[in-house]
C-alpha cells in the first residue's frame, strides 16, 4: 500500500512540477519548430540523467524514443538568449515558483540555518572571455567560471534559495548584498554559515547590519595565529576588533587535539562543558552546501565543454532546479506517508529524473 501511495505521489508532484516550470522555460523556439518544448526539456533531463553532452545525450536518447532533437540543434537554442540577465530572471521565476509550494506546504515557516558558497567551475579558454574569472591555481589552471548561491542547510530539508553568475566585476560584498536580501524576503535566518573567504570586515559588517547570527573560520593571518598560539581553548575573546567593525573570536579545540579560531557574534559560554563540540556540530551544518554542490555535479548536471558562457549559466541553474523540486517532493511525499518528515530520503534522487523524464506535463 506504501509503495502504492509512494509510486502514484511521485508521479502527481512530478507532473505539477514539470506543468509549472515547463510553462516558464523560454527555449527560444519559435511555434513552427519540428520539435515541441516538451521534447528538448525531456533530451535536456536525459542529458543530467545520464551525465552526457548535448550531442552524445541526443543519440543514446534516440535509441529509447522517436523524437529527440539533434544536439547540435537543442545548443543553437540555448545560444539565442540576448543575455545573462534573461537566463537569470527566467530561473528565478521558476524557483519563486517551487517555493510557493514550498510555503503552502509549510515546509520551511519556522527559522532556519543557511550557508553562503561560490562553486567554481574550471576554464581552460580565454581569460578575457565574458564571465572568466581568476582563481588560484587548480587543475591546471587559474580561471574559472563561478557561481553564488545561499542555501537552507537543514538536515533532510536542504533548499537552494538563490543562485547567481558571479562576473570579474562582481565585488563579494555585491553578491552578499542580493543573497541575503532576497533571502531574507523568504525566511527568518537562524544561523549563517560561510568559509573563511568571508572572513573579511566588509562581509561580516554586512552580516551584522542584517542582524544576522553568522559562523566563519577565521583565516589563520598573523594577528590569529599569535592568538591561537597564547591563548588557551575554549576562549571567547569579545568584541575583537577588525578594521571599523567588532565581532567575537571562539577558540575551540578539534578533534586532532589542534586550536580552532571563529569569527561569529553568537554569545557562546567558553565555561560550557560542550563548548567545542557545540561549535564545531553547529559549522558542521555549512557542509550541507558541499552535499548539495556534489549532488549536482553527480545527478542533476549535464556535461559540456562549450565556451558560450549561456549555455554553462544554463546548465547550472537548471541543475539548482531540479535539486529543488527533488528535495522537496521528497518531503512532500513523506509527509503525505508518515504524517512527518523522516530522516534519509525516500524518493532516490536517481529516480526521481527518472520520473520525470517519463512524465508528460500536459497543457
Amino acid at each position: 500500500m506504501i509503495f502504492y501511495h509512494k509510486k502514484q505521489k511521485t508521479h502527481e508532484i512530478s507532473k505539477h512540477f514539470k506543468k509549472r516550470f515547463s510553462s516558464v522555460l523560454n527555449l527560444n523556439i519559435h511555434h513552427n519548430a519540428v520539435y515541441s518544448k516538451n521534447d528538448f526539456i525531456n533530451l535536456l533531463i536525459y542529458m543530467c540523467k545520464t551525465k552526457d553532452f548535448a550531442e552524445n545525450g541526443s543519440r543514446s536518447y534516440r535509441e529509447e524514443k522517436d523524437k529527440v532533437p539533434q544536439g547540435e540543434t537543442f545548443l543553437y537554442h540555448l545560444k539565442n538568449y540576448q543575455d545573462t540577465e534573461q537566463i537569470k530572471r527566467m530561473f528565478i521565476t521558476i524557483n519563486e515558483m517551487i517555493w510557493e509550494t514550498a510555503r503552502k506546504s509549510n515546509l520551511f515557516n519556522k527559522r532556519v540555518d543557511v550557508g553562503i558558497d561560490f562553486t567554481d567551475v574550471p576554464f581552460y579558454g580565454d581569460k578575457n572571455a565574458p564571465m572568466v574569472v581568476e582563481k588560484k591555481p587548480e587543475k591546471g589552471t587559474t580561471h574559472c567560471y563561478r557561481f553564488a548561491t545561499i542555501n537552507i542547510v537543514e538536515r533532510n530539508k536542504r533548499f537552494v534559495l538563490l543562485a547567481l553568475p558571479v562576473g570579474k566585476f562582481d565585488t563579494k560584498e555585491k553578491i552578499l548584498h542580493q543573497l541575503l536580501s532576497y533571502t531574507l524576503n523568504r525566511v527568518k535566518i537562524k544561523r549563517l554559515y560561510a568559509d573563511r573567504a568571508f572572513f573579511t570586515k566588509s562581509c561580516i559588517e554586512i552580516f551584522k547590519r542584517y542582524q544576522i547570527k553568522f559562523i566563519i573560520p577565521a583565516t589563520e593571518n598573523p594577528r590569529i595565529k599569535k592568538i591561537l598560539e597564547v591563548m588557551p581553548a575554549p576562549t571567547v575573546i569579545r568584541d575583537y576588533e577588525m578594521g571599523y567593525t567588532r565581532f567575537n573570536i571562539a577558540i575551540a579545540k578539534d578533534e586532532k587535539g589542534g586550536n580552532r579560531a571563529f569569527a561569529t557574534n553568537i554569545d557562546f559560554n567558553e565555561n560550557d562543558v560542550n563548548f567545542s563540540e557545540r561549535l564545531f556540530l553547529l559549522y558542521g551544518r555549512r557542509w550541507g552546501v558541499e552535499t548539495t554542490y556534489r549532488v549536482l555535479k553527480h545527478t542533476f548536471w549535464s556535461k559540456t565543454t562549450s565556451k558560450n558562457y549561456f549555455i554553462r549559466l544554463f546548465y547550472f541553474l537548471f541543475s539548482t532546479l531540479l535539486y529543488n523540486m527533488w528535495i522537496l517532493s521528497d518531503v512532500i511525499i513523506c509527509i503525505s506517508i508518515y504524517g512527518k518528515k523522516t530522516s534519509g530520503y525516500i524518493v532516490a534522487s536517481k529516480h526521481f529524473v527518472t520520473i520525470l523524464l517519463t512524465i508528460d506535463p500536459g497543457g
